[in-house]
């Protein structure tokens, strides 16, 4: 009987070609029927199917004689009933054939890791290989799709994976802690998974991980020895390096910190600035304001404070046991002034006159005098003079007209300033009102508070963009270029455009201001302020566009501000209820208590705080501004103007009550209540 086989294709030629590969035959050896022409639709398509049926010149026939030799027959056979193909692999392909169809008929299993087929003439099964196989047809390895015949051998080859454990060892910086990081190897056998019975099938592999941590103690152990590694061996953490499983990180030693030392202090046996108390009550029920701060008195031979030496620091060990020192500690220095004096080997320090403590602190430096306190009773007019007075004034009246106080020390003044002039190094009280009158106080004037505020918005900005220099400087593309001539200034000037540009617009503010100061300022504001424009606003480079000059113009800054920033304790204010056409400068705090602040100027390097209304006029205030009530409904201006990076409150804001933050305003043209303004990233006003 002639042999057929049905074939399927996407066309007619496909389907052809598929059944003489096959067949194994050449096409003038078939007689081919096309049985289903392909065909497309949107829905569906349908192959090509032929049946191609094998031509023979003559039927082999079998001679069954004792002579006939057993190999010569098997020869002769079209098809072997039940054939199997061993090649002494894990995996076999067996080839079924029967005469007999059943439900495998051309199908193609796998079961228990070998793979079992059961090709038929009218359908051949076909197998694809997957990740880590490899199938053999007759010793040549094959890829893409195989078809499974009883004619060839096959052969299945697993892949195995072997990764090497990997480590190494890492000192810190610093020395104190070496790190080991592992990777454990491990070893990657597959098995094939099982595939029920299929036309087509794809062989699978379930992997199977072995972890082969082959880190040992000894080799750690040597390789510390070799890095000169003595110190604080953590020998659990290399036991559990030893072990691990996975990935990871270990401290395997541990050198010995330094501990810190203590510079030199000064203990304080007395309160060395006001106490704020609360308002006392009157017999009626009205609160008293007149006592709500306490400035302290020492009496003289009274212990001001105790001078503690420094304690040193102990060193300590890198895991090479090389030695780390601790941090230098330094001694506290005092200079005392008028009325103090030390004593007990320079460890007490005691008053030596009634009055103010007055400590000034700076750094490791400590100043400590006593002010005196001159008490005028009465009122300050014609009759008595001006007052001068080196310590502190209590003024019990008022100050009036064209009279003036001045003093380095703390003023009070029990009653009101009426058309006069106070000035002090230190701090303002007025109990009752200010009626078109100048007060001043602070040891900075208003200008150097301003100047000073600037110089705290530039001084982290210049640090960050020396920082981005030396980032910079390290990348390949920048080392190569020539600095030779035009020096950092490229690099300077890219970065002041693309990322720091709010330290320009500060820096030009600043000079603009040290320009208006002109003869009011010391020469250093000037000095440093055309330092900056070469530095920063040249077109052209100079000498400050290196980095010895870039860290010597940071320096300048830094020095500047220890100088005149105002510290918390040698924080200045001014206090009073009511003001009235008057002039109010501070490089502290200004608050006004009672009623408010009418057509009147106040400058402050601190806060503002109105607790009434303020209604007409001008306020500058460095660090915010609170205002309960701004503006009158007919619409009197009123400015309320603080840095860009500070923000201002209002209780009730009414039209013609404008707000600068920065160098953006904001007018209000109608009445708006609980308003707290900042500038957002965008640098525009938002109000909340």
């Amino acid at each position: 009987m002639s042999q057929s086989i049905i074939s399927k294709g996407k066309d007619v030629i496909e389907a052809i070609n598929l059944g003489l590969n096959i067949l194994n035959v050449a096409r003038e050896d078939v007689s081919i029927e096309i049985i289903q022409q392909e065909t497309k639709s949107f829905f569906r398509s349908k192959p090509a199917v032929v049946k191609l049926t094998k031509t023979e010149p003559k039927t082999m026939e079998i001679e069954a004689s004792a002579q006939a030799n057993i190999e010569d027959i098997i020869d002769q056979l079209n098809a072997p009933s039940n054939a199997l193909v061993h090649n002494e692999t894990d995996h076999d392909v067996v080839l079924l054939q029967e005469e007999s169809m059943s439900e495998n008929e051309g199908k193609v299993w796998i079961k228990g890791g070998r793979i079992f087929g059961k090709p038929s003439n009218l359908t051949y099964p076909t197998i694809s290989v997957g990740k880590g196989i490899n199938l053999y047809k007759n010793k040549e390895k094959v890829e893409g799709i195989v078809v499974v015949t009883g004619n060839d051998s096959y052969e299945v080859n697993l892949e195995e994976e072997y990764r090497e454990t990997t480590w190494h060892i890492d000192f810190d910086k610093t020395k104190l802690n070496v790190k080991l990081h592992i990777e454990p190897g491990a070893k990657i056998t597959r098995t094939l998974k099982d595939v029920e019975p299929s036309h087509h099938i794809e062989l699978h592999a379930e992997e199977h991980i072995e972890i082969q941590n082959t880190l040992n103690y000894k080799d750690v152990v040597e390789k510390l020895q070799s890095l000169r590694a003595v110190h604080g061996f953590d020998h659990n953490a290399i036991m559990a390096a030893v072990e691990a499983k996975e990935t990871g990180d270990y401290i395997i030693a541990t050198g010995t910190e330094p501990k810190e030392g203590k510079n030199g202090s000064l203990q304080l046996l007395i309160e060395d600035k006001e106490i704020l108390n609360g308002p006392k009550q009157r017999d009626d029920g009205t609160a008293d304001f007149r006592e709500i701060k306490h400035i302290p008195i020492v009496n003289q031979g009274q212990v001001i404070a105790i001078i503690h030496p420094p304690v040193p620091g102990i060193p300590g060990n890198t895991v090479t046991n090389e030695p780390i020192p601790a941090k230098q500690t330094y001694p506290i220095i005092v200079q005392t002034g008028y009325g103090t004096t030390l004593i007990e080997n320079e460890t007490r320090i005691v008053a030596t006159e009634t009055g103010r403590p007055n400590i000034e602190h700076r750094g490791q430096l400590v100043k400590v005098s006593i002010v005196q306190k001159m008490v005028h009773n009465g009122d300050v007019n014609i009759s008595t003079g001006n007052l001068r007075f080196k310590g502190d004034i209590d003024v019990l009246g008022s100050v009036e007209e064209n009279m003036r106080v001045e003093a380095e020390g703390i003023i009070k003044v029990t009653h009101n300033a009426n058309r006069a002039v106070v000035t002090s190094k230190n701090s303002i009280i007025i109990n009752q009102n200010v009626i078109g009158s100048t007060l001043s106080a602070g040891r900075n004037n208003i200008l150097v508070s301003q100047i000073v505020h600037l110089l705290i918005a530039i001084e982290p900005d210049f640090k960050k963009m020396m920082l981005s220099i030396d980032q910079l400087l390290t990348v390949p593309a920048f080392k190569i270029s020539d600095h030779s001539k035009s020096g950092l200034h490229p690099l300077i000037k890219i970065l002041l455009e693309k990322k720091y540009q709010n330290l320009t617009a500060v820096t030009k503010e600043y000079i603009e201001l040290c320009r208006r100061g002109n003869n009011n300022l010391d020469s250093e504001f000037h000095n440093l302020a055309e330092s900056l424009r070469l530095c920063l606003l040249s077109s052209v480079p100079n000498v400050w566009h290196s980095k010895e000059n870039l860290n010597k113009q940071y320096t300048n800054i830094q020095n500047i501000l220890e100088e005149y920033k105002v510290s918390e304790k040698d924080h200045c204010f001014i206090e009073l209820m009511y003001a009235l056409n008057s002039a109010i400068y501070c490089s502290g705090d200004v608050t006004i208590k009672g009623q408010g602040c009418y057509n009147s100027k106040i400058h402050c390097g601190g806060k503002l705080q109105i607790n009434g209304v303020f209604r007409g006029g001008e306020v500058h205030a460095g660090l915010g501004a609170y205002v309960k009530e701004a503006g009158s409904d007919g619409g009197v201006t009123s400015l309320i103007i603080v840095p860009s990076d500070q923000k201002i409150t209002i209780g009730i804001a009414r039209e013609g009550t404008t707000i600068q933050i920065g160098k953006v305003k904001h007018t209000f043209t109608e009445e708006q209540q609980y308003i707290e303004a900042a500038l957002d990233e965008n640098n525009r006003i938002v109000l909340k």
